[in-house]
């Protein structure tokens, strides 16, 4: 279980073979309610993870993310935050696992995907001890210039762009720049306040 309090979430540690103490690594998920092997389908990345890297001597603590064991909870709260949603629930698995026998504490890394990613930076911060930071898929840049790329990109996959997907990219592109112009003091944009 990691954390504890009023948001434990269950996981599973995936140990390699042999004797320890082992390095490890923390997964964090990518946006949306994921469960802890990250399943898409029929997909599951983070246990495809798990033990591809305990063959290779890690240890792999991936748990499932809040927003699915707490849906309802989360979805009540007024002020929502990447702290609340992925940060605080990583630096409790880096603290279980630091504390977990047969684990080596100083060799404790965290690998973020997507969402998880574009947070490392902030995780890295909640914690210097972490071993290492490791971004897989992470966006490089705004999530409102991604937005409007993947609009765009979508749009062009048939080659040919409608007047109402023009339209349509328009309108994320003006909401796009909205996002860029706000301040604290801003309204809320799409019902999510600045």
């Amino acid at each position: 279980t990691v954390g504890n309090g009023d948001w434990p979430l269950p996981g599973t540690l995936t140990f390699p073979e042999g004797d320890g103490p082992f390095p490890a690594v923390v997964l964090v998920h990518g946006s949306g309610p994921n469960d802890r092997d990250e399943s898409i389908a029929a997909n599951k990345p983070f246990r495809d993870l798990a033990y591809g890297l305990a063959k290779r001597g890690l240890a792999v603590l991936r748990c499932d993310k809040r927003t699915l064991v707490y849906k309802s909870k989360m979805a009540s709260m007024v002020s929502l935050t990447p702290k609340e949603e992925v940060i605080d629930d990583a630096l409790a698995a880096v603290q279980l696992l630091r504390k977990t026998p047969g684990i080596d504490p100083k060799r404790v890394f965290v690998l973020g995907h997507g969402l998880g990613g574009m947070l490392i930076p902030r995780i890295g911060k909640g914690d210097p001890n972490i071993a290492g930071l490791i971004i897989l898929a992470g966006a490089a840049k705004p999530l409102e210039d991604i937005i409007v790329e993947q609009v765009r990109y979508v749009s062009s996959l048939d080659g040919k762009v409608t007047d109402a997907e023009k339209a349509h990219i328009e309108k994320v592109s003006r909401l796009a720049a909205q996002v860029k112009s706000l301040t604290e003091s801003s309204d809320a944009i799409l019902g999510v306040s600045a």
